[in-house]
């Protein structure tokens, strides 16, 4: 018989993740909405809230993605074993961005 799946992010979760030139605040506030912060370096004061889709890839390996009002498009690969994020990100402008980074899991409420 196959386990029932857990949701990949809780309600309430705050991470943060560390890029070399930015650093976002995620909030999840429902299974498919949250909002990205970034609260240091390049962008800083830019907030969005934004429906997304997580998927559980397995036991702490979340495919996390969305599309924000200005057009950016945002995909997280988070592994919570080793605290990395893979992150592209093709900004509204255009281009392509691929960053790692630390995630700091702030709290669940």
């Amino acid at each position: 018989m196959a386990e029932k799946a857990t949701l990949p992010l809780d309600v309430g979760q705050v991470l943060e993740i560390s890029f070399q030139p930015f650093t976002p605040r995620i909030t999840v506030h429902s299974e498919c909405e949250l909002t990205v912060e970034i609260v240091s370096g390049d962008n800083v004061g830019f907030s969005d809230t934004v429906e997304y889709e997580a998927v559980a890839i397995r036991d702490e390996l979340v495919l996390l993605s969305w599309q924000e009002h200005i057009g950016s498009t945002i995909v997280h690969v988070l592994d919570f074993h080793s605290g990395e994020a893979h992150t592209v990100v093709t900004p509204a402008k255009g281009g392509v961005m691929r960053l790692k980074g630390r995630i700091d899991n702030k709290s669940v409420m």
